[in-house]
Parts: C-alpha cells; sequence; structure tokens
C-alpha cells in the first residue's frame, strides 16, 4: 500500500465514529489481516463504500464479515461498482467505477491496492467486467462522445488492451460470461431508434454476434441481467427516460429460448416500481429471483418454476433504499444492503420474511452491488488454499 493509502487509512480508523442508529447491533472496525478475518468458512461481502476522512466523504472497498460483525475499510480513488474476484487468486479483487474511468486491483490480506489502470483514451468503464479462461479480462467501456459500447479485451497480467470489439450499441452496462459466450447489456438509444436497449450475445473465439435480444417494453433499458440455471433469464430494468423521476422500471423473465416478458401484475406493484430495478439474484434451489429497487423503496421476489405470467410474483418487501443482493454461504438466505443509513438484513429464502436478528448498521457499504466473497472462490483449489489462519 502506497503511504498515501496508509496515511488515510490510519486517519480513517483514528477519525471515524459510527454511531448506533438503532438498538441492532453495528459492525466493529478490524483489518482485513485480523486473524482469520478472511475466513472463507464464514460469510464476507465485498461493497463499494464511503466512509468520513476527517470531515470528507472519501470512497473505499468494504469488507464485511457479518459472522464476526466487523468491517475492513480499504480506501480507493474513486467508488466501486462491481467487484470481481481473480481466478487464480482469490485474495486479489478488482474494483471497476461506474461511469468513471477507473480501475483497481486490491490485495485483500495486505489491504491496499496494488495497481491502478485506466479505460481506453475518451472512454469511461461501465462499472463491470469479467474474466475470460484464456488470462483475459474483459472491461465493458464507452466512448464519451458516441456512446457506443467497447468490450476491451486486456491482458490480466499487464491490464494492457490487446484489442477492442463493439458491444454493438451504446451506452453498455453490465456483462456476463457462459462458455465462450459473453452477453452485454446495451441500455441506450438514439434519436432515430437504430439503437435500441438490448442484449447482445457475442462468441469471444469467433468476435461474431450470436443473438440479439430486446424486450417487449421500449420505455425499459435492459440494465443488469443474471443467466440462472435452465438458461432463465432475469432481467432488471431502469425506466429509458431517467430524467422522468416518476418514470417506471420493470423485471423481465425469459424461460429457454421463449420470449422475454415483463412483468406487469400485479398492477398496483408494477405501477410503484419508480426508478432503476437495480440487483438481481436467484435461489436455484427455491426457483425465486430477488431484485431490489432502490428509488421505489421496494425488495422484489419472482417465481422462475412455469413460464413468466401473472402467477410469477410472488412477494414484494418495504424496505428503505435496497441496493446489493447476494446469498448468504448455506443458500438458505437472501443478503440485502440497504438504507440511507447503510445496513444490511438477512432474508430467510423459504419463508420471505427479514430475519430480524441479522440486521446490522450502522456499516460503511453504499456501494449498487454486493459480493459473497466466500461463496463467490472460483474454484476449489483456491478455497483449499485459503489461509484461515490470518
Amino acid at each position: 500500500m502506497s503511504d498515501h493509502y496508509s496515511t488515510h487509512r490510519r486517519q480513517f480508523l483514528k477519525f471515524i465514529t459510527l454511531g448506533s442508529i438503532s438498538s441492532a447491533p453495528g459492525l466493529s472496525i478490524t483489518a482485513c489481516s485480523q486473524r482469520k478475518f478472511l475466513n472463507p468458512d464464514e460469510n464476507i461481502y465485498l461493497s463499494g463504500g464511503n466512509y468520513d476522512n476527517q470531515g470528507t466523504r472519501a470512497s473505499a472497498l468494504i469488507a464485511i464479515n457479518t459472522d464476526q460483525r466487523k468491517q475492513c475499510v480499504i480506501p480507493c480513488d474513486f467508488l466501486p461498482h462491481e467487484i470481481i474476484i481473480h481466478p487464480e487468486d482469490s485474495y486479489t479483487v478488482f474494483c471497476f467505477e461506474k461511469d468513471g474511468p477507473n480501475a483497481c486491483m486490491v490485495d485483500l490480506k495486505n489491504e491496499r491496492v496494488n495497481n491502478r489502470f485506466l479505460a481506453a483514451d475518451k472512454h469511461h468503464f461501465s462499472g463491470h467486467a469479467v474474466f475470460d479462461g484464456y488470462g483475459r479480462l474483459l472491461t465493458i467501456e464507452i466512448e464519451q462522445q458516441t456512446k457506443q459500447g467497447k468490450i476491451s479485451i486486456r491482458d490480466a497480467s499487464t491490464l494492457e488492451i490487446i484489442k477492442q470489439l463493439p458491444t454493438l450499441g451504446l451506452s453498455p452496462h453490465d456483462c456476463l460470461l457462459t462458455e465462450n459466450t459473453l452477453a452485454v447489456s446495451n441500455t441506450g438509444q438514439d434519436a432515430t431508434r437504430f439503437h435500441q436497449p438490448s442484449l447482445v450475445f457475442i462468441d469471444i473465439e469467433s468476435e461474431k454476434l450470436l443473438s440479439r435480444l430486446k424486450l417487449d417494453d421500449d420505455e425499459l433499458n435492459a440494465g443488469h441481467f443474471d443467466i440462472a440455471y435452465d438458461n432463465k433469464l432475469v432481467i432488471a430494468s431502469a425506466p429509458t427516460d431517467q430524467s422522468d423521476s416518476k418514470a417506471i422500471g420493470g423485471v423481465s423473465i425469459q424461460h429457454n429460448e421463449h420470449s422475454v416478458i415483463t412483468m406487469t401484475h400485479p398492477e398496483d406493484l408494477s405501477g410503484r416500481l419508480k426508478g432503476e430495478a437495480l440487483g438481481i439474484s436467484v435461489s436455484p434451489e427455491h426457483e425465486i429471483a430477488a431484485v431490489t429497487h432502490p428509488d421505489a423503496n421496494l425488495l422484489t421476489f419472482w417465481s422462475l418454476k412455469d413460464s413468466p405470467g401473472d402467477a410469477s410474483f410472488i412477494k414484494a418487501i418495504d424496505i428503505d433504499n435496497p441496493r446489493g443482493v447476494t446469498q448468504a454461504l448455506d443458500g438458505k438466505s437472501f443478503v440485502i444492503s440497504y438504507g440511507r443509513h447503510p445496513a444490511m438484513v438477512n432474508i430467510e429464502i423459504s419463508s420471505l420474511v427479514r430475519q430480524a436478528e441479522t440486521i446490522m448498521r450502522p456499516t460503511s457499504a453504499t456501494g449498487e452491488h454486493l459480493l459473497n466473497w466466500s461463496a463467490r472462490l472460483l474454484s476449489q483449489p483456491a478455497r483449499d488454499n485459503a489461509e484461515t489462519t490470518l
């Protein structure tokens, strides 16, 4: 860690005050290097976040061990959007700025930013990236003048751009790699409607477009998505006109090769989904998708058992500004980051009821995504080699 970052962290530990704002216990501040904090057999979550550094709001990567009720703060120059794990070293993670030029590589064990890198010239990162199986990092980037989307294929060791591919759309955001197929969400549209929001599926080996999927509602973009078991696709969308504060976002579902269907029932719910639908987490065991709606202050649950339709909606929970959603290690709970005063809570999947005893506030996890680091270690050998005695 540079002297600059070491100084900032010491200042944080010295000056930050996290007053309790409820009867629920909060998280104590610790070092990632404290004994067993990075125990992969415990639930450790990563998120972007903010902290008060001597009266200045500063950005950081936040690691939270909910089993120990402790969090570790690693200062960054920007607010991390998505966080991904290095496929060969689970203690190295990559953080990306949303709609900005910055990204970095973070050493969790030593609590330091090891490397910083930038988007291509005159581009911004979308906030999302993925590793392929060839030692390459694929970052989703946006040319700032035209909003044309680019996939920058980078050497994972040097982080230098090897080449770029078009996303064949405007303002791309999320991405997901399944085998050799890269799916990318293009969220933008132009005045002529030639470019419209869509998901594109690109063969990384041949670099050819395999297919393009458009929503059945042209007032929604295709922001975040998840391809779940049996090729079931869940899409969380923001309204295309985000200048309208009353515009409605939505949730769309596709089963196998069937048409994608935007959920419109119950009508009293769909009318409440103001703004962006953001985070998605799918439980294959229970065949349920959880989706966060920050501006609407709602968490919704959708059945994936049958073809999408009126019966797909299960339940909605009123919750203040829900953002990130993932699952606990045992697969029995969704875990939500939420609140203007940041907090976390578990939702039991079998009952879809909040587990009050799991509420933790305050935390520093203000970011839009939440990653269960322990559950997402990318290979069994990496997990076997994890140093549980740190």
